[in-house]
């Protein structure tokens, strides 16, 4: 029989990478307008914007989006879930006042670092709306995602995109790169007003939350989110730092390969990473639990293989096609970018190990430990990538990442295995083991071999990839109906 793991991880994670998808490619007319317009120093700044605001939202939200999925989720049977909702509403509404005071108070040294002028102190000043606004959204998505009302999510989640890369392609056409702010403030209040009438059953304005417990909560949140929200913003500000090192660099192009090269593999690959947030966090922390520790490994290693079964062939056909969809996707003006993928694309397989193995950490609340561990991987990160990048160039981002990705999952399996009794199965470390060989079989040969032979290697792993991954699924999923029906086709 299939497994059932299998079924609903698999099941989440397609509807999830389906709206990440459509997501990607309404963003993939927005890198053509935007490369086309602003060029690789206009991408630059635009990953610094969006770093900055990042930052801003990830120091004042106290980690809400972890510690609220699982309150959510391990209250969704238990008669204290409208009071958990409730608060949850209101906590994430005061991290987005907090979020938006930092942003008028210090307008003018944000203007300064990200326009090198304080002309534009006023559009961060505007900025408080869009931290208000994503307040409210988060809140309601951290609540929907923890009781796992997927279509929901999904459906808003696909109306907001599209009709926000509207918006974005209005703003960027009339005003430029100060479009790009007036562009976040206008769709954050519409995603505030779409998703304020989609869940309207969760405002709950009648229940009455006594001031003990309420001061009692924001206590327990706040004291338990705050090393993730430090951890959170050392991870942003180790990447704005990283930022502003490139910034100087041939007058900012340095910085636009390096904002595209993280699209490519945290945005365009990273689509089943969105399936686990949304899907498969809550229902470890529900699992852990509930169910015995067994069925919990068992969940880890069926997410993990699921995770590299899909991610392969994508890795194998960025390696095969990277530069061809650098230059569709941005512009020819880009193809430096392939250098940062060559070593990059292997951390993205590491990295998939630690968000699904460092989850075991966070659903037993050892927020400590989390902060540890990631903490350190994103200081390292900083030192690693700026002294590669001096003695490698780009390919010195790309290797950096791995480095730092292989470290951190060294460390991530030996404290979840000493600890918590974690166990990686066989077949999970041997599908680990062979597919970063591959990888680095891969990159010897573009360095000492020629094109043709590169590309011959690289679209042979690709077809082999996608062979063994549709037999694996479809032994998982649909218990060898695609085998049953070769084995029909060939004995007739």
């Amino acid at each position: 029989m299939a497994n059932s793991n299998y079924k609903s991880l698999f099941k989440a994670t397609g509807l999830f990478g389906i709206v990440e998808f459509i997501r990607i490619l309404l963003r993939i007319i927005v890198n053509m307008f935007a490369s086309k317009f602003l060029g690789p120093v206009g991408a630059g700044l635009i990953g610094l914007i969006e770093n900055t605001t990042q930052l801003i939202i990830s120091l004042t939200s106290f980690g809400l989006n972890f510690t609220g999925i699982r309150e959510i989720a391990s209250n969704k049977l238990s008669n204290d879930l409208q009071s958990s909702i409730k608060f949850i509403n209101l906590f994430s509404l005061t991290t987005g006042f907090l979020a938006a005071i930092i942003s008028i108070l210090f307008s003018t040294y944000l203007s300064k670092l990200t326009f090198d002028t304080d002309r534009y102190s006023i559009w961060f000043v505007c900025l408080a709306i869009y931290f208000v606004c994503t307040s409210f959204v988060q809140s309601r998505t951290i609540i929907l995602e923890g009781l796992q009302e997927i279509k929901k999510l999904l459906a808003l989640n696909i109306i907001t995109n599209v009709i926000n890369v509207i918006i974005v392609i209005g703003c960027y056409y009339l005003y430029e790169i100060q479009g790009v702010i007036l562009s976040m403030i206008l769709t954050s209040v519409l995603n505030l007003i779409l998703f304020w009438r989609g869940t309207q059953k969760y405002n709950i304005n009648s229940l009455k939350i006594p001031k003990e417990e309420l001061k009692k909560n924001f206590k327990r949140f706040t004291k338990s989110g705050v090393l993730l929200a430090i951890n959170t913003c050392i991870g942003l500000l180790g990447y704005l730092l990283i930022r502003y090192y490139l910034k100087p660099i041939d007058d900012g192009v340095v910085l636009g390969y390096y904002h595209v090269g993280n699209i490519l593999m945290v945005s365009y690959v990273g689509i089943l990473f969105i399936g686990i947030n949304k899907f498969y966090f809550p229902k470890l922390a529900h699992a852990l639990k509930n169910e015995s520790k067994s069925e919990t490994n068992k969940l880890v290693n069926n997410q993990l293989e699921l995770c590299l079964l899909i991610l392969i062939p994508a890795i194998f056909l960025l390696y095969f096609l990277g530069d061809f969809f650098i230059k569709i996707l941005f512009s020819v003006k880009f193809l430096p970018v392939y250098n940062i993928l060559i070593f990059g694309l292997v951390s993205i397989i590491f990295r998939g190990f630690n968000y699904i193995v460092g989850y075991i950490i966070l659903s037993y609340n050892n927020f400590k430990q989390y902060f540890y561990i990631n903490a350190l991987s994103d200081i390292f990160n900083i030192f690693s990538t700026i002294l590669l990048y001096k003695y490698l160039g780009l390919c010195g981002i790309g290797l950096a990442l791995t480095i730092n990705y292989i470290l951190s999952a060294l460390y991530t399996y030996y404290f979840v295995k000493i600890n918590y009794s974690f166990e990686l199965y066989k077949q999970s470390k041997k599908l680990l083991f062979s597919v970063v060989t591959i990888c680095f079989i891969i990159i010897i040969i573009y360095f000492y071999f020629n094109e043709l032979t590169y590309r011959i290697f690289t679209l042979v792993f690709f077809i082999l990839s996608i062979i063994y991954s549709a037999f694996k699924l479809d032994k998982y999923l649909l218990d060898e109906l695609l085998v049953r029906k070769l084995k029909s086709i060939i004995t007739k």
